[in-house]
């Protein structure tokens, strides 16, 4: 996917596009439903006004396709990434507690 050679604007839209997407298994309300909807329509029309007007592309169908391989793909290692971390509970191999990380500046 390297030779997408993803611009600015798209990276937003993946980022959107997988922040606003809800999981049908989640109890959402129906208000919540309809918002998260309606900023994926909006973001979506924001992606074809980008690819038509600013960059000239008439026909993206193609990179759309491999935009959304790239969401799909993300949810893919994600989902592997908490198997893992499951795993390391069960067998207590590791413990990742963020709040004593340097990440994070505590006052105590």
């Amino acid at each position: 996917m390297k030779s997408l050679k993803l611009t600015e604007y798209e990276l937003i839209y993946l980022i959107a596009q997988i922040l606003w997407t809800l999981q049908d298994d989640e109890d959402y309300s129906e208000q919540t439903r309809l918002v998260a909807e309606e900023v994926s329509e909006q973001i979506a029309s924001e992606l074809h006004n980008y690819y038509l007007y600013q960059i000239g592309l008439t026909n993206y169908a193609h990179r759309l396709v491999n935009l959304t391989k790239l969401i799909e793909s993300s949810k893919v290692v994600l989902n592997a990434k908490k198997d893992v971390f499951i795993l390391a509970r069960i067998c207590d191999l590791f413990e990742c507690d963020l709040t004593k990380s340097e990440l994070f500046d505590w006052k105590e």
